[in-house]
């Protein structure tokens, strides 16, 4: 497995993933801008088939976020979506990011346990934030003190 920069002939299968992922998935086009506006946008491949991606940015100077990550239901639990998270957060570190901050739905335990090992804590509950209405939380990573 690899991992690389998104390109857009992977949106097809990245929007496939991402649908099969999120019950309120992002739209094709909304994928393409992330990756247009300058977003890091990497996918994991092996032997040309996307297994996953992770979206990141810098908010502000010295902040980045994780906008989305997610692997394809048959490749999960196989270490790719942390091979991704931990890309993106060696790449904010070079960019001297002191923090890193996400949301995810707070019914989402799978998803906060996999942030946690990772060393993200939970920041605040974020009341009826998606568009079902379901509350989320911020989670955070500081990376420098």
């Amino acid at each position: 497995m690899i991992i690389r920069e998104f390109q857009t002939i992977d949106l097809i299968r990245v929007y496939e993933i991402e649908k099969e992922a999120f019950s309120n998935p992002y739209e094709k086009n909304i994928l393409q801008f992330l990756y247009n506006i300058g977003s890091g946008f990497l996918v994991a491949e092996d032997e040309k088939l996307i297994l996953g991606y992770i979206i990141f940015s810098l908010k502000e100077e010295n902040q980045g976020n994780i906008v989305s990550i997610a692997v394809a239901k048959k490749f999960r639990s196989q270490n790719i979506g942390s091979a991704l998270l931990q890309t993106a957060i060696t790449l904010l570190k070079a960019f001297n990011t002191e923090t890193i901050y996400l949301e995810v739905k707070s019914s989402k335990q799978g998803a906060i346990n996999f942030y946690k090992k990772f060393g993200f804590k939970k920041k605040k509950v974020l009341k009826s934030c998606y568009e079902d209405g379901s509350d989320g939380i911020s989670m955070h990573l500081r990376l420098k003190r």
